[in-house]
């Protein structure tokens, strides 16, 4: 222990001694391990972490699917839950959910709460306890026994006070009196991961095992009893599935189940995005310890002289790579504490930044376990870019150390090849990131540039839905659409006015089912299906969808008038290809039904990328509102300047019809779209700042080689000169030094990338992972900025006096 205390003071007075050199050294290892930490505790949350249920390992997600139809994730229809839930002998239990919204009328302003919609398994399953009262029964999951409701914790305080007397009050939900049965713990989290908003409520949902087996809207979760791996649970699912097929082989023909593990749901489509990035941090912290250990090595090459007197007065070699790990280790760790503050300001940053769709990142934050991980990569730092240096200057060969250091040479030909191949692979490594920076910058402005179909500008969007106690039938909400439209268009100001069910970049969408008249379909048949939207006849004006051909909807297609459609161009090519879509009749129920009602195809419009901007377009159909009212309708209004500012005005009009009607997500059009791209746009600021501060050490670590060279080099050049030499000629010499290594690692970076941007394939739109303009641009941009890194100390080698240069000659 005490020679260990002698290593670590006399550590520090060396670090102390050169103040500019320790400087740099720990900035590089900070970005380096501050990046890795920041990385890893994301990782940790959303990978490594369990979820926050008891035993989550024994969940599973269920989905329906329909291979030859490419359907893998369809959620599930009420008939097909509930014999799933009886005939199933895996698990413990099931339960089924789907998500909505409710008007709460109680304890303030009337105020529009996410709603969960479960069975009364639901927190069984999850093994969920309240913080008051209770949870749902098996009765209340009956027509007439379901109004009940239990509150989030967080709901509980904002709207009620944290009343402790809650349990059994009555609220107000939808305009139904609902009776308070319990308040849920603090901590518990809904298991959507996708939900842009958690639940602040929980309904019993009424199942009718009568209704449409394609009826599908549910999720369900299962837990497997225990001992029963996942895939025996799906195994007995898929016979079960099979069982259904038969019996039902009109509606579950082709129709199997997904199983999945509640994490794999959760991390599923992040999961590799986190591998990447923390590829890329890994790769950036060896490029900081490439980077340190030049620094090292040129410093061990100034002291070349001390350690071989050392070494003449008797240190053996073990004890001077001690000392010198003991130095590198002093620098990893100062470079991890001031890194775990950097990794500190990167949480946030990130949290701060988070598209919304990458679950638990909220939870993110700098623990014991990050810590214990940044102190164990700090002293695995300091040993990878401490030990190679140690070794090389623990060795050193007295006779031509101590005849250099006579003329201020202090490094013999090992430790500049040793240096040049750490310039190679800092150089690589960074060519590797800034490749793969450039194709995730291309592919995000490739998709910017997709045209979604329709005209975002100067609209602004907010969702309504109108409570079934208060509007009973079709003809009130229709009365109460037709005049907010009316209202808002004389808005001074408004253009126009229009209304759907589900707004386009919110990747949501109904998918209806549907027969052609006179083409029957065998039960081996693709699923025909398409995206479904409820719209006013002003829609298409509204949002500058152009019609291809037919017509539009008018006020004529009223609820008693004949049914009318409109597609979409894909939905014409793919059901009718060669021939017109117009006129054709299509059914959402049995073709064969006596009391059949046909739906006519009256026009066909562009293509819209409704979901999101990366998704190409879907089979789409249009319904006119009127001839399937929906309660719940987005209000898109279209301004001539900026729409935010009629926001009052739309909101006094929509009180003037309903006081009690708040108003939720409230947003622009151009939000919308800026959000279905946050995802791919926050990889691609991440990816790029990693390989931008990679480029910066590898031209850091460029320049200083050179440097040190150049300094070393001193009394060479100076004899250059004396003897004839012109300053382009020592230029070029040490430009084509520096050249060289930079471009060797260009080549080798250039390979390296070929080999591993096939992992970020999936994570790019419309570019090819070996784009060629991409690699011939960050090759030739990376050689430019070596060439300034080259160029400077060049030109300070130029301006050497000779007669300085030999003066101790």
């Amino acid at each position: 222990m005490e020679v260990l205390l002698k290593d670590l003071r006399y550590g520090i007075r060396m670090l102390a001694k050169k103040p500019g050199f320790t400087a740099v050294a720990i900035i590089a290892l900070a970005l380096g391990i501050g990046a890795n930490t920041a990385i890893f505790s994301v990782v940790d949350t959303v990978l490594l972490r369990p979820l926050p249920y008891d035993n989550p390992d024994a969940l599973v997600w269920i989905y329906e699917s329909n291979l030859p139809s490419d359907i893998k994730t369809e959620p599930a229809s009420p008939p097909n839950y509930l014999d799933w839930k009886s005939q199933n002998q895996v698990f413990e239990d099931m339960t089924a959910f789907a998500n909505s919204n409710s008007i709460l009328s109680t304890g303030g302003e009337p105020e529009r709460v996410p709603t969960g919609l479960v069975t009364a398994s639901f927190f069984s399953v999850l093994k969920a306890q309240p913080a008051l009262g209770r949870t749902f029964v098996p009765d209340e999951e009956k027509q007439g026994n379901h109004r009940v409701a239990i509150l989030s914790h967080g709901l509980w305080q904002r709207r009620f006070g944290a009343d402790p007397e809650i349990i059994d009050k009555t609220v107000i939900l939808n305009g139904n009196p609902y009776v308070v049965v319990g308040v849920m713990q603090p901590g518990f989290k809904h298991p959507r991961p996708d939900l842009r908003k958690q639940p602040e409520i929980w309904m019993p949902i009424v199942l009718n095992p009568t209704s449409a087996r394609r009826g599908d809207f549910l999720s369900v979760i299962a837990r497997t009893k225990p001992g029963v791996t996942l895939e025996q649970a799906r195994a007995e699912m898929n016979v079960i599935a099979s069982g259904l097929e038969q019996q039902y082989p009109a509606t579950n023909a082709n129709w199997g189940v997904t199983l999945l593990s509640l994490h794999e749901r959760f991390v599923g489509d992040v999961r590799l995005m986190l591998i990447i990035l923390a590829g890329a941090v890994g790769f950036l912290l060896l490029i900081a310890c490439a980077n340190v250990a030049n620094l090292l090595l040129t410093r061990a090459a100034s002291r070349q002289k001390e350690i071989a007197i050392r070494v003449a007065m008797g240190a053996n070699r073990a004890r001077l790579v001690r000392q010198l790990l003991t130095e590198s280790l002093l620098l990893a760790l100062a470079g991890g504490a001031l890194g775990s503050l950097l990794a500190l300001w990167g949480v946030d940053a990130m949290i701060a930044l988070n598209p919304g769709n990458i679950p638990r990142l909220q939870e993110t934050g700098i623990d014991w376990r990050v810590l214990s991980f940044t102190f164990v990569v700090s002293v695995l730092t300091g040993v990878i870019f401490g030990l190679l240096p140690a070794l090389q200057s623990s060795n050193p060969n007295l006779t031509s150390s101590l005849k250099e250091g006579d003329r201020g040479s202090t490094e013999g030909f090992r430790g500049r090849r040793l240096r040049g191949a750490l310039v190679v692979a800092e150089v690589a490594l960074s060519l590797v990131l800034l490749v793969g920076a450039g194709l995730m910058i291309k592919s995000f402005f490739v998709l910017q540039q997709v045209d979604p179909g329709f005209n975002a500008g100067q609209m602004v969007t907010m969702e309504l839905s109108l409570p079934a106690a208060k509007y009973k039938d079709d003809t009130q909400i229709l009365s109460f659409y037709d005049r907010l439209a009316e209202g808002v268009s004389g808005i001074q100001g408004v253009e126009k006015v229009a209304l759907i069910d589900s707004l386009p970049m919110t990747d949501s969408a109904s998918m209806i089912g549907f027969a052609i008249e006179g083409r029957p379909q065998a039960p081996d048949d693709p699923v025909m299906d398409a995206e479904t939207y409820r719209v006013t006849p002003s829609y298409f004006e509204t949002m500058n969808i152009p019609l291809v051909s037919g017509r539009l909807f008018t006020q004529f297609d009223k609820p008693d008038a004949p049914q009318a459609l409109v597609v979409n161009e894909t939905f014409a090519r793919r059901f009718f290809p060669g021939e017109d879509a117009l006129g054709k009749r299509i059914t959402f129920g049995d073709p064969e039904a006596p009391d059949v009602r046909w739906v006519n195809i009256i026009g066909i419009v562009k293509d819209v990328r409704h979901m999101k901007l990366d998704i190409a377009p879907y089979p789409q159909m249009y319904r006119n509102y009127a001839q399937a009212v929906s309660r719940s309708l987005a209000l898109m209004v279209r301004t001539s300047g900026d729409p935010m500012i009629h926001l009052p005005a739309i909101r006094s009009q929509i009180g003037e019809l309903d006081k009690e009607q708040p108003l939720y997500n409230v947003r622009t059009m151009r939000q919308l779209v800026a959000a279905s791209v946050a995802r791919p746009g926050f990889n691609t600021l991440l990816f790029s700042i990693f390989a931008g501060v990679a480029l910066i050490l590898a031209a850091v670590g460029i320049y200083g080689v050179i440097s040190y060279s150049v300094t070393q080099r001193t009394h060479e050049i100076g004899i250059r000169m004396a003897l004839g030499a012109r300053q382009r000629d020592v230029l070029k010499m040490v430009v084509g030094q520096g050249m060289l290594m930079a471009l060797i690692g260009v080549g080798v970076g250039l390979v390296a990338a070929i080999g591993l941007a096939r992992f970020i394939s999936s994570l790019l739109f419309n570019v090819s992972s070996t784009d060629p303009l991409t690699y011939a641009g960050i090759a030739l941009l990376f050689a430019g900025i070596s060439l300034l890194a080259c160029y400077i100390p060049a030109r300070r080698a130029t301006r050497v006096d000779p007669m300085i240069a030999l003066r101790y000659e």
